[in-house]
């Protein structure tokens, strides 16, 4: 080892250590010395096996040497014995010398203190896992409240179902009642009344007729009796023909037979997507026909309403299809796993509720497969 090599390695901040054939160490710069505590004249001469390495590397180590003794270098990370008994986890590079003949003569290595390192690393570890605790925490909390919210807003679409229902009883059987009574009245008073008042009786009947009419209406909108009486498939057509009669909008409703009885809290639910499906393109679509299909898909039953309107709006090239009632109706289909599709051009659009179907239905649909 020349001096100038001798003068770089002395001031390396590194651990440089040689040794010659037989394993015996030739060289130990400073650095070696303040890193492992052995002083340099301690180590001169000795085995570097006998200094360096633990029992615990020993074998791993033997077989590192018996390829540098082949001519092959080596590096990676070893825990090196100090004088101290302290196991030093450290980065080593060890390579052949070879003479002018090519034969191995001895080692040459130089290595690095990892505790540094090691300690980053596991404060990053630490640090890392807490950040990922506090995020699963976060995410149950999140979790736990969008539960919370879902549970409410299934309630909420729940109890004004049902206070919609006890309005509509009391439009029906109250202010219905009352309405009927006076037309009776009326119409007896107009059969008892002179010829002057005649006109009078007609204008009173047409207008309890209108009121009784908008009532009729309201209480259907609120809540369709024939959905307890029949089922939807009854509601939809009569609803279908009301709404055709009022918009003008042209509106066909197939039912597959093998829809039958859903139970109240689905067909509810289908049946408030058709009104706001029709509602939609009633105000927006600019469509004169709509069609309406129920039908079974396997498991689930499957609600479809088409038109042959405009199309779904389009802002900075992206299709508007998350409105409040797009909203409403996922909500509707969330208690019972279902979920909602909306396929969009400019010739048209079409809403597709799927909707897992009841134990009972499903287990029909499977003995008909």
């Amino acid at each position: 080892m020349d001096l100038h090599q001798t003068t770089i390695f002395q001031n390396l901040k590194a651990a440089v250590i040689a040794t010659d054939g037989t394993g015996a160490i030739t060289y130990w710069n400073p650095f070696a010395q303040a890193l492992y505590g052995w002083r340099t004249h301690e180590v001169l001469g000795r085995n570097f096996m006998e200094v360096t390495v633990g029992t615990s590397t020993r074998e791993e180590t033997n077989q590192h040497l018996a390829a540098l003794k082949a001519g092959q270098s080596w590096s990676g990370e070893v825990k090196i014995l100090c004088k101290n008994g302290e196991h030093l986890p450290s980065v080593v590079t060890l390579a052949p010398v070879f003479n002018e003949e090519g034969v191995s003569i001895g080692t040459f290595g130089i290595s690095q203190d990892l505790r540094d390192r090691k300690q980053a690393d596991e404060e990053l570890r630490k640090t890392q896992a807490e950040l990922e605790k506090r995020v699963e925490e976060r995410t149950a909390e999140l979790a736990q409240a969008n539960k919370s919210l879902q549970a409410l807003s299934s309630r909420l679409i729940k109890v004004q179902e049902e206070e919609q229902r006890r309005i509509a009883r009391e439009l029906h059987d109250s202010t219905g009642q009352a309405l009927a009574a006076l037309t009776m009245t009326l119409n007896r008073l107009q059969k008892e009344s002179s010829a002057a008042y005649l006109s009078v009786f007609e204008e009173c009947l047409e207008l309890v007729n209108a009121v009784t009419a908008d009532i009729r209406n309201l209480s259907y909108l609120l809540h369709p009796p024939l959905i307890d009486e029949l089922g939807l498939p009854s509601a939809v057509r009569e609803y279908a023909q009301g709404f055709q009669n009022r918009s003008g909008v042209r509106v066909q409703v197939e039912v597959s037979r093998q829809v039958g009885r859903l139970g109240e809290d689905r067909e509810i639910a289908l049946f408030r997507i058709i009104q706001e499906a029709l509602g939609n393109i009633h105000r927006h679509s600019g469509s004169s026909v709509a069609n309406i299909a129920i039908f079974c898909d396997g498991q689930n039953v499957v609600l479809e309403v088409r038109d042959q309107g405009r199309g779904l709006p389009v802002v900075d090239d992206k299709q508007t299809n998350h409105g409040v009632g797009i909203k409403s109706m996922q909500e509707r289909l969330r208690p019972f796993g279902g979920n909602l599709e909306i396929e969009s051009t400019n010739t048209g659009t079409t809403v597709r509720a799927v909707l897992p179907a009841p134990a009972r239905l499903e287990m029909a649909l499977r003995e008909s497969a």
